[in-house]
């Protein structure tokens, strides 16, 4: 049976509020989340090639706390078979590379022939979960791609974007890919996916039982740590220019120009 992984991330939803808190390296968010826009193409992708491969199941797996089998729960309601949450409360360090070796190890103990994630998640826009899975499996990786095809159950024809251009690749199996927008069109799921996602049993998985040590797992072994996050500066207000001609108008801009802006 072949093994198709989706590695997702639940993250708030764009109309939720966001606070920085007191000590300036991390986040109040409000209570509003959804699966990341660029894995709902991974998970389509993934439904999709299970109609074409033959003796295949499709494994959605997360890292996170319980809020995040919500997502999870989605991604059954498309189409997946089996859903997995990796608990990781007690990881201390929001760094990729710990997520990656994390999702790396549980891919190492599931088996797998194709993983498939999106580009990048809406919220960091790191996009480096993907390559970083892919180099602690050692296998190869295309990112961003725009098609997938099945040669046969060994290769895959695979097309993404490049500078105006289309590049097409053969890739030996097992393989990672990241999807973005364009390559599919996400199915809006059945009444009949959702009541099987509610009833979903979707077990919870220990990071330690992947063959990491706890000391590999916390900021300890993190490469990046977060400074501080500040807000954006403060737009400053916009002025209408009123006058009854064109030429009018123009003078008072340049006046505007020249003596507030200052940049004549």
């Amino acid at each position: 049976m072949l093994n198709i992984l989706v590695f997702i991330k639940q993250v708030a939803d764009t109309e939720a509020r966001i606070l920085i808190k007191s000590d300036n390296k991390s986040l109040e968010i409000e209570n509003k989340y959804n699966l990341n826009f660029f894995d709902e193409f991974a998970v389509e992708e993934a439904i999709r090639l299970k109609t074409k491969l033959k003796d295949s199941k499709v494994i959605v797996c997360t890292c996170g706390g319980k809020k995040a089998i919500e997502a999870l729960r989605t991604a059954i309601a498309m189409g997946a078979d089996q859903a997995y949450l990796i608990d990781n409360t007690d990881v201390d360090t929001e760094d990729p590379l710990i997520t990656a070796k994390i999702l790396a190890g549980y891919a190492k103990k599931e088996g797998f022939d194709i993983i498939l994630c999106g580009r990048q998640a809406i919220d960091d826009e790191n996009g480096a979960i993907g390559p970083m899975v892919a180099e602690f499996l050692n296998i190869p990786h295309i990112s961003a791609i725009m098609k997938l095809d099945v040669k046969d159950e060994k290769h895959m024809i695979v097309e993404r974007d490049a500078e105006g251009a289309r590049q097409t690749f053969e890739v030996e199996l097992p393989a990672l890919f990241t999807t973005q927008k364009g390559i599919n069109e996400p199915r809006v799921p059945l009444i009949t996916g959702v009541m099987k996602a509610m009833k979903a049993n979707i077990p919870v998985v220990d990071p330690l039982t992947l063959g990491l040590k706890k000391e590999e797992l916390n900021s300890g072994a993190s490469k990046i740590d977060v400074l501080f996050y500040e807000t954006p500066k403060a737009r400053p207000p916009v002025k209408i220019i009123d006058g009854e001609t064109a030429q009018e108008k123009a003078r008072k801009l340049v006046k505007l120009l020249k003596e507030e802006a200052k940049v004549l």
